[in-house]
């Protein structure tokens, strides 16, 4: 084998290490992806989830059962919060405040979720209103150790009554 053999053959070992270290990269690129992917889809179903528990409920304690016609009836909002109870037992939106899960049983990663739930008053719903209203705001937050991002979902929810 002379020189120029050589030199074909120590190109080649360099093209094919190259090549091999980019296809492994992008492998192991399109797996972070597909593993965000999938966290993200997994971490949105569970917050949605807890809105939908939230919004299934009475809006307020006061409201199970009778009808308010002054929002100064409601729960004042430093008291926002579940009042002794197990989550099985929330009977009102606000019972979500403050709440939180580490949610361990899925196959794929562990999630930490909180809760939060305050009075909104419009046009400005993106600040807490210090007195009652007509309308609450949940917010879930979700994280995951696995994740790199964190999942914040929002909804607002309004007392009417007929």
């Amino acid at each position: 084998m002379n020189t120029g053999q050589s030199m074909l053959a120590i190109c080649a070992m360099i093209l094919l290490s190259t090549l091999t270290l980019r296809v492994n990269n992008n492998l192991l690129t399109t797996d972070e992806v597909m593993n965000e992917s999938k966290f993200g889809v997994l971490a949105t179903s569970l917050a949605t989830s807890i809105i939908e528990e939230a919004s299934k409920l009475a809006f307020d304690e006061v409201t199970i059962g009778n009808p308010v016609i002054d929002s100064s009836f409601f729960t004042s909002p430093d008291s926002l919060t579940y009042e002794d109870e197990d989550y099985t037992d929330f009977d009102d939106f606000d019972d979500f405040n403050n709440y939180t899960r580490n949610v361990t049983n899925l196959p794929s990663a562990i999630f930490d979720i909180s809760c939060r739930a305050h009075y909104v008053r419009p046009p400005n719903i993106e600040s807490v209103s210090l007195t009652q209203s007509w309308h609450k705001k949940i917010t879930v937050t979700v994280t995951s150790p696995s994740s790199r991002d964190t999942l914040r979902l929002s909804s607002i929810f309004s007392y009417w009554f007929f």
